[in-house]
């Protein structure tokens, strides 16, 4: 993916397709991730029905409740041999933090047709992101359960296996301890909120997503402003202060920090100290700043102001990992332990487990499992204020865009820059 994203940054989406297909095909697919990248290629190039399928084909897969979500782990664990491939083998399982952006990028593609409705129906799934997250504690529990046998020959105890002794491991989960959860983003919930107000004059659905956002958010200035607006309206008053209309810019820049891979040492039981590689995001990482912006009409500037964080998609994505860790670890774990039963087993148990803690290494060479969706933004912005209708200019970042903003109405900029790519969505909602 390095020179798709290099070719991206350049301001050259074509090329950037041309070179995902160069490396990845051009063939229809069930691979997730393909298809994630494929359809934010396509999405970012104006090509919004190859990204709305490309979406819907992932969305197709998620579990949308428990119960689904427990069948999946089934289906997964009926297959030993899928269980005992390594992780970069398994077929990739979309993580809640990445639905939280699938939902709301369908949505745009809908709002770019003008189908707000369409719009709605995509950013209503967001609640499905919590069901992965479950799925990855049912998938460890159950994996521990099916195979405690095999574990306890090799006394193997899950909980001295040694992992609060990783500096990566400690300094990854040291850096998502405020983050309660990757499941929920103010970008969703926010875009969620002004979705529902254009849609429906009661509130009720706009007050409760924008209600989340701030929860989510509590120091972000444009989340309470839009939050005190959608509570004036759930109260019985206008949302739009008298004659005026809803600016709001979502700025999304740059890239997603990518996984990187170590070997982390696992106390093993008779099988002693043994590495297994794992992927991690580095604690310290690039968080790009908040953005200076200029209103300006007639050549007059008449407002400026600094945007400020809805989104940091490494936190979260680093945050979804720590909580994917259990099943991975266990996985891992139980790889080695079955091949390595298997090995003592064949060998007529000669040598004692001793040779065989030695020689294990001869079968764990399998790299770590470091795919995660790499066009998603290293963050997105927000800013939100009210004026009166007219013509106006928007300046940042050094790019200029015209807005029209009419009264009782959100005029809604989607912003998305990558190095010297930049692209402006522009609704009125």
């Amino acid at each position: 993916m390095k020179q798709v994203k290099a070719d991206a940054a350049s301001g050259n989406i074509s090329e950037a397709q041309k070179a995902f297909i160069d490396e990845f095909g051009d063939k229809p697919t069930t691979d997730n991730l393909y298809l994630l990248e494929q359809a934010r290629l396509a999405q970012l190039n104006g090509n919004v029905a190859e990204s709305k399928k490309d979406y819907q084909a992932v969305i197709q897969t998620v579990a949308t409740s428990k119960m689904a979500a427990k069948v999946q782990v089934s289906k997964m664990l009926e297959n030993m041999g899928a269980v005992l491939t390594n992780d970069r083998e398994l077929p990739f399982s979309t993580p809640d933090y990445a639905m939280t952006f699938l939902y709301p990028y369908q949505a745009l593609n809908y709002l770019s047709e003008n189908d707000l409705s369409g719009a709605l129906v995509a950013i209503r799934q967001l609640s499905n992101a919590q069901y992965w997250t479950y799925q990855q504690k049912l998938m460890a529990g159950d994996l521990q359960s099916k195979y405690q046998k095999d574990t306890s020959k090799a006394e193997v105890d899950q909980n001295k296996l040694g992992l609060n002794k990783s500096t990566e491991i400690n300094q990854m989960f040291s850096a998502v301890k405020d983050a309660s959860n990757a499941y929920e983003n103010g970008f969703g919930y926010y875009l969620a909120s002004i979705l529902y107000q254009a849609f429906d004059d009661n509130y009720n659905n706009a007050f409760v997503s924008i209600k989340d956002a701030k929860r989510l958010l509590p120091d972000n200035p444009y989340v309470l402003r839009t939050y005190k607006e959608i509570e004036r309206g759930f109260n019985g008053g206008n949302a739009y202060e008298s004659g005026k209309g809803r600016l709001v810019v979502l700025y999304e820049q740059g890239f997603v920090t990518p996984r990187e891979a170590f070997k982390l040492p696992l106390f093993l039981g008779k099988l002693g100290l043994q590495e297994v590689a794992v992927a991690y995001y580095p604690s310290k990482y690039t968080l790009l700043p908040a953005k200076d912006l200029y209103i300006t009409q007639d050549k007059k500037i008449i407002d400026k102001g600094q945007t400020s964080l809805l989104v940091n998609t490494t936190q979260m994505a680093m945050k979804s990992l720590t909580e994917e860790y259990p099943a991975i670890i266990t996985r891992e774990v139980i790889r080695l332990v079955v091949k390595s039963l298997a090995t003592y087993e064949a060998s007529n148990q000669a040598g004692g487990w001793g040779l065989l803690a030695g020689s294990i290494y001869s079968f764990m060479t399998a790299q770590a499992d470091e795919r995660s969706w790499l066009l998603l933004p290293n963050n997105i912005q927000l800013f939100e204020q009210q004026y009166t209708p007219g013509k106006y200019t928007l300046d940042i970042a050094l790019k200029k865009t015209p807005i029209d903003i009419k009264s009782n109405k959100t005029t809604l900029l989607w912003i998305v820059n990558m190095g010297d790519f930049t692209k402006v969505y522009h609704f009125i909602i």
